[in-house]
């Protein structure tokens, strides 16, 4: 890694349409948009919460980003997976092995396991969502860096595109990118991902400086910045200070595939009293399915067997408690971020406290 750098970086002292489908390879490749396609992004910019954040009370403008309650989508950008691409390495060995003895069945049943979102990146920023989770991974064989989950994805370069084209359409709006997971990267595929980020973002970002996740979207407005990237590498972040550093964020895994387990681990995780005041806080509302679940779910989804519950029995749980002062929120994932009204009824914490 080479030495820390001067950047480009100048740090500055409603009803949410449902989605009818998944988004096809068409929109994920550089194809024709169709007509339907079109109308859907019509309509996911006529809702409310394409800039919620702009239409938040002043008090709220005021209050640290760590005080607003944020939606956020888990693996954001697995809308997308490669079938016709080899399984990935965050997959064990095992079932690398079995890829390579039973090729389009094995992937299908990882495809099936893996996505965790219908909506592209640009069409969830439409829909509310302000915090993305990506794992990426430089994959040898077209020397790109891609989102990876099970399977590769987009390549880093379509996914920024899209957060550009929206922070350009929505210059109030704020999004975070936290990248979280990396997979054969070695310092100069980090170097290349970091001076990516650089370039594609250049005068907008923001550094953490002193004030940190206590930064409010007025002063963010005033200096014209739109994106916060966290980046959970030191290293890569001691080479490029307007990277945010990995203990700027705490973001417990619940790790579970039980319902009920969840929802014990939400009610503690996101007590008043466990609360951190020096970082983000993310709320994981997310089933992760065991391997004893998908081998008795073999020609079923993640979505289908663990997501929409989950997103139906989360989203209840969170508007009983709404405006109890019990619990607190800062960003909060799911999947499938469309269904159960997950996004509204976490932007609505906004008005109570």
């Amino acid at each position: 890694m080479h030495a820390p750098r001067t950047t480009k970086f100048n740090n500055k002292v409603p009803t949410l349409p449902q989605t009818k489908k998944p988004l096809q390879n068409n929109m994920a490749q550089k194809g024709a948009v169709d007509d339907f396609e079109v109308l859907r992004i019509t309509a996911l910019e006529d809702n409310d919460y394409s800039r919620w954040m702009e239409n938040l009370p002043n008090e709220k403008q005021l209050c640290p980003l760590k005080d607003l309650a944020i939606p956020g989508s888990h693996d954001s950008a697995t809308f997308f997976l490669n079938q016709n691409m080899e399984i990935g390495p965050d997959e064990s060995s095992t079932i690398q092995t079995l890829g390579s003895i039973f090729g389009k069945i094995a992937k299908s049943v990882v495809h099936s396991w893996s996505v965790t979102q219908s909506m592209t990146i640009y069409e969830q920023l439409l829909s509310g969502i302000r915090y993305l989770d990506l794992r990426v991974a430089y994959r040898e064989e077209d020397r790109e860096i891609r989102i990876l989950h099970g399977l590769y994805g987009w390549t880093i370069e379509q996914v920024l595109e899209e957060v550009n084209r929206y922070v350009a359409n929505y210059p109030k709006e704020i999004v975070i990118l936290d990248f979280q997971h990396f997979y054969n990267m070695d310092p100069a595929t980090h170097e290349t991902l970091a001076d990516t980020l650089l370039a594609s973002f250049s005068e907008i970002f923001r550094a953490p400086g002193q004030e940190g996740p206590n930064v409010t979207l007025q002063e963010m407005w005033g200096n014209e910045e739109k994106v916060i990237i966290i980046y959970h590498d030191y290293g890569v972040v001691d080479a490029y200070p307007c990277f945010w550093p990995p203990h700027l964020i705490c973001s417990p895994w619940p790790n579970t595939a039980d319902r009920k387990l969840l929802m014990e681990f939400l009610n503690k995780q996101s007590a008043v009293s466990s609360f951190s005041e020096d970082a983000f806080q993310v709320t994981q509302a997310v089933l992760t399915p065991q391997t004893s679940t998908v081998l008795q779910n073999m020609t079923s989804t993640l979505k289908d067997v663990c997501a929409m519950k989950c997103n139906s029995h989360v989203t209840g749980w969170l508007k009983a408690i709404c405006g109890t002062k019990c619990h607190k929120f800062n960003i909060v994932i799911a999947d499938f971020v469309e269904f159960g009204d997950f996004i509204p009824t976490v932007i609505s914490f906004n008005y109570f406290f």
